[in-house]
């Protein structure tokens, strides 16, 4: 067994976390103690080498980071009767410098017997998340596993058990819930609620996310971090990617809390096992650069207004940036609070997450019942107050309700929505991708003309190769007709103009589709002879093929006509019948579009 992992007293663990969280204070604060007064002789002998394991390797750590390349052999010098100890210190810092490579299906199903493990859903620095099934009751869940080195870090153990346990306390309809944490073999887990939708991130990059779908959703986002303000937890990586929008509506933060158990409040250089600042540094608050020490739940307001501004701009709040009014058709009141939340100094921010709430909801009511009364915002006292009568202002609690509910039904609706607008893009994918095979199969036909006409003399070969060139022409011009109009249906604009570009790629498919096809009644004879088979043109065989050819071809068209033709009662289905399954089912999901009156 490692060092590191021998099981010891939660006393003793305590003790150790306390002297290593003093160890580096004084390292951050540029007054590095020495290893050696923070060890004393006076314990027990395990607790003394696991301590002094645990402090080379922070000392290590905080020597590199300022440029010192320190050795094992000053330290055998220093500590000559703990060479193993030593040996383990230096070999953790190598396996910390590896990436992180996520376990294998098979090797978690091993590790939680009682879970079926189906898919890996993401990676990185921090670990990896799994959907998986918990077969006793049947229920989806997300598995979150932890790379392996954080197993031979004592310090950590006692940390994971400590946050963790706060973070299973979350229950919070708008927080990811955590159902299971523990530690198998050397991998600590997390077994958590389920989340069957996309990130916020998906929904901003792929431009479908809407002024007042960003306001529907804030308030829900305020919530979670009140909720869990008041519990004593930060979040401190509030980002698009940790925010979740399910099928049903609902908007949850997701890894609530992992950061402080992946990294200790104690640490101001923000330190961690893998070696990273926690945060992600585009939403990260000015004093999470500077010093973990100082960071505290406002850090998680200014997140929160970089990807508020995100949201409705599409841009990042980046060097000197324009308020969100001046870049999209928002209230200029949004300005204020926007501009607000990413106030540098965190006493000028929002101090309770619970007042952008209030804010957002004042102005939206105000907006609703009376255009003139807008909130005054104080900033000195950091509240927000509104020039209103006490009559109004119960008018307008009344309001808010309405708006909040109002504001819950628009981010169903977005969802919605954009689910089925997905569901849109795949049915006309079979579509797309038969066209691009079509259009591979013009060029097929392209170089069998050309090396039928360019190398032979003979008249008829020539004649041939030409036909079957032209015509490979065709088919991909019919191809790319139909592929352009598919990749021009923008799925953010409204229903009417999405209907009218499925109108049309239907109508240009119809008319080309006969085109392409229909001449195969006579396209075989050029193309056989392409192929080297000249006895299709004995006059035995090439009359009647010509005969039943130029026969098929037109009863074809007569009848494609003749089904199509304007005025038919039956015209429309058979403009249905001949555009296929891909543009009947996309049609089909539009129509459900338009009758739930989602725009």
């Amino acid at each position: 067994m490692s060092l590191r992992q021998k099981k010891l007293p939660i006393s003793a663990l305590e003790r150790i976390d306390d002297l290593c969280a003093e160890f580096e204070r004084q390292w951050q604060s540029n007054q590095p103690p020495t290893i050696e007064s923070m060890v004393a002789d006076d314990i027990d002998p395990v607790e003394r080498s696991v301590l002094l394991a645990e402090l080379v390797v922070l000392e290590i750590d905080y020597r590199r980071r300022r440029g010192d390349q320190p050795n094992k052999h000053e330290y055998l010098e220093r500590f000559p009767d703990h060479s193993d100890t030593l040996d383990e210190a230096f070999d953790d810092q190598d396996k910390r410098s590896r990436p992180f490579a996520p376990p294998t299906i098979a090797r978690l199903s091993e590790l939680f017997p009682t879970l079926e493990i189906i898919e890996l859903l993401g990676a990185g620095g921090m670990g990896a998340v799994y959907k998986a099934r918990q077969q006793g009751l049947d229920r989806l869940v997300a598995l979150k596993v932890l790379p392996e080195e954080f197993a031979h870090d004592v310090k950590f153990a006692l940390r994971f058990t400590r946050e963790a346990r706060t973070l299973a306390k979350l229950n919070h309809p708008n927080i990811v819930s955590v159902y299971e944490f523990g530690k198998a073999e050397d991998t600590f887990y997390f077994l958590m609620e389920f989340v069957d939708g996309s990130t916020l991130r998906d929904v901003v990059s792929g431009g479908q996310l809407k002024p007042e779908h960003a306001l529907a959703i804030v308030p829900h986002l305020c919530d979670a971090l009140q909720f869990a303000h008041d519990k004593g937890v930060i979040h401190r990586d509030i980002k698009p990617e940790n925010i979740l929008m399910s099928q049903d509506g609902t908007v949850k933060i997701a890894d609530f809390g992992l950061s402080r158990i992946l990294d200790s409040d104690n640490q101001a250089t923000g330190l961690t096992a893998t070696h990273q600042v926690m945060g992600t540094p585009r939403y990260m608050a000015p004093e999470q650069f500077e010093s973990t020490r100082s960071v505290d739940h406002r850090a998680d307001i200014y997140s929160l207004g970089v990807v508020f501004y995100e949201m409705l701009t599409g841009e990042l709040p980046i060097g000197r940036f324009a308020a969100p009014s001046r870049k999209v058709a928002i209230d200029v009141r949004l300005d204020e609070v926007v501009l607000r939340t990413l106030e540098k100094e965190p006493q000028r921010r929002y101090q309770r997450a619970s007042q952008i709430k209030s804010d957002i909801q004042t102005i939206g009511s105000v907006t609703r019942n009376d255009s003139a009364l807008a909130p005054t915002m104080d900033i000195t006292n950091g509240h927000a107050t509104a020039d209103i009568d006490s009559d109004s202002s119960s008018a307008n609690t009344t309001a808010s309700a309405a708006n909040l509910q109002q504001q819950e039904l628009t981010a169903r609706l977005f969802l919605t929505r954009r689910e089925l607008m997905d569901q849109i893009k795949t049915s006309l994918s079979p579509l797309f991708q038969g066209q691009l095979f079509q259009i591979f199969v013009g060029i097929l036909l392209i170089g069998l003309g050309a090396q039928c006409w360019a190398r032979a003399s003979e008249f008829h070969r020539v004649v041939c190769g030409g036909i079957i060139h032209v015509y490979g022409i065709l088919v991909i011009a019919a191809g790319i007709a139909v592929c352009t109009r598919i990749k021009r249906i923008d799925f953010t604009e409204s229903v009417d103009q999405i209907r009218g570009k499925l109108d049309t790629v239907r109508r240009v498919y119809v008319k080309v589709a006969p085109i392409v096809g229909f001449p195969w009644w006579l396209m075989w004879i050029p193309a056989a002879v392409a192929f080297g088979f000249d006895a299709v043109l004995v006059p035995s065989s090439l009359i009647p093929s010509i005969v039943v050819g130029v026969i098929g071809t037109a009863v074809s068209f007569w009848l494609y006509f003749r089904a199509m033709r304007p005025g038919r009662p039956n015209a429309q289905a058979w403009e249905k019948q001949f555009a296929g399954k891909s543009l009947a089912e996309a049609s089909a999901i539009l129509r459900e579009v338009e009758q739930a009156q989602i725009q």
